[in-house]
């Protein structure tokens, strides 16, 4: 069972309120997956979004030359995924399977699309928390193709 302080301490629902938690908590399941097993696919309509509870979840995108290219991957126990299904379009960008046998909670995102709209305060600091996720996450990337080049550039001297 999640409480709701749990869920105060994930990356994206951070200064919530409790009754705003336990809201979000009302609508949401827990989910089991194994090994290998894929939550969902690139080009999916993204319908759910996902937090980490254990385990390891691999997202990867698909690019026009049909290589899959690792995006990210998710191991810390409270990290989100599946954030497409706040944004327009609403599509998965990504594909995320599981690395090894994982536990996640799953909240309905167009339940929480009509909440945020609803309360603009709510919507409002997911967002924020979002944006910031995202630039971190887009730093961390940045950082590691700047150390794989400058790992290529070494080896081809």
């Amino acid at each position: 069972m999640i409480s709701w302080e749990w869920l105060g301490r994930t990356e994206l629902f951070q200064g919530l309120i409790e009754s705003q938690l336990r809201d979000l908590l009302s609508h949401s399941h827990l989910q089991s997956y194994r090994e290998g097993e894929t939550i969902f696919s690139q080009g999916e309509e993204a319908t759910h979004l996902f937090i980490l509870i254990q385990g390891a979840i691999d997202l990867t995108a698909i690019t026009r030359e049909k290589i899959d290219f690792l995006a990210s991957k998710i191991e810390k126990e409270g990290a989100v995924f599946g954030t497409a299904s706040l944004m327009e379009p609403f599509h998965y960008n990504v594909s995320a399977r599981c690395l090894k046998p994982s536990e996640v909670l799953i909240i309905d995102a167009m339940w929480l699309r009509e909440r945020m709209k609803e309360d603009p305060t709510l919507g409002m600091k997911i967002m924020a928390r979002l944006a910031s996720i995202y630039f971190n996450r887009l730093n961390t990337l940045r950082s590691g193709i700047f150390d794989f080049i400058n790992k290529f550039k070494e080896k081809s001297l």
